[in-house]
């Protein structure tokens, strides 16, 4: 991919306040037709990252850029820019009809018809006061302001909080759309389900700093995870306790169940020599590898 498709890139960006680091030394990239999801626990940075590429606020060192250019709180910039903060703020006094067409007016173009069916999408009632709607339907009002003008970057902190099933269904098929249309997206979401459903790739913010990024595939390989084979007789323990990856083995009548860190390939191969019946691979899923990553458990 080239450097023309980059949308979104982080260069080393470390943000202090004071003598409280926020971030620090944190890089990652996110291309046309991709969607990063970037995780992290609660104070790891992740909003301090956004806010800086969003041009709330200005870096200590380092570098953010969006469509190759600085990123910065130019209203030029920010028109092809979709943005779902952390903490939602609305107008209440307004109607969400409302509300979306001054959104609109301040972009200068006519989006009612974009805002029409967003609306129906997410059963989104306009004529509603902003003040009468539950969080949830909140939420979906700033979901629809941040993608009703079809952005070519988008930058969600928490975008499903309190929306029910259906809501984060339709959210994740919209973002699945942007995503074939060209969109860069940055997601980041506690909902890790909602995370491993619909982005490419995964980077880990902890304690300000980058812990990785990688695919899911990636990730899951990088820590262990088990390999249960059925066999037609019994076979020892010891044929696969040296083979390269293979942490642990546990056997029981014709089954071996092999703990593996890194690539699969030598423990299939192991069983392969032997007559083999079934196997079945226990993946981890994004939570587990989260855990993992932000407990300092052994990622290779």
């Amino acid at each position: 991919m080239s450097s023309d498709d980059v949308l979104i890139s982080v260069d080393h960006l470390t943000k202090f306040y004071g003598h409280h680091r926020g971030v620090e030394d944190v890089s990652f990239t996110v291309s046309a037709g991709e969607v990063l999801g970037f995780l992290g626990p609660n104070g790891s940075g992740k909003t301090t990252v956004i806010r800086t590429l969003m041009g709330l606020i200005r870096a200590t060192h380092g570098d953010v850029r969006l469509f190759g250019g600085p990123a910065t709180s130019d209203h030029r910039l920010r028109k092809g820019v979709g943005y779902v903060p952390g903490r939602l703020e609305l107008l209440p006094r307004m109607s969400v009809r409302r509300y979306l067409m001054h959104l609109a007016a301040l972009r200068r173009r006519d989006l009612s018809r974009s805002i029409d069916s967003l609306a129906d999408r997410f059963a989104l009632d306009l004529d509603a006061p902003i003040a009468s709607l539950s969080k949830g339907n909140k939420q979906k009002v700033g979901v629809v302001q941040a993608v009703m003008h079809d952005p070519l970057v988008l930058i969600l902190d928490e975008p499903t909080s309190g929306l029910d099933p259906i809501g984060q269904r339709q959210f994740e098929e919209l973002i699945d759309e942007m995503r074939e249309r060209g969109t860069a997206v940055l997601l980041s979401s506690h909902v890790m389900s909602e995370v491993e459903a619909i982005a490419d790739r995964i980077a880990i913010l902890d304690h300000g700093r980058l812990a990785l990024v990688s695919s899911m595939p990636e990730l899951r390989s990088r820590i262990e995870r088990t390999l249960d084979f059925e066999f037609d007789a019994p076979v020892a323990a010891s044929e696969f306790s040296p083979v390269p990856g293979v942490s642990s083995v546990h056997t029981l009548d014709n089954h071996v169940t092999c703990s593996v860190v890194g690539s699969e390939s030598p423990v299939l191969a192991k069983a392969l020599e032997f007559d083999v019946r079934a196997v079945t691979s226990h993946e981890p899923t994004l939570e587990e590898v989260f855990i993992a990553v932000t407990r300092g458990e052994r990622v290779v």
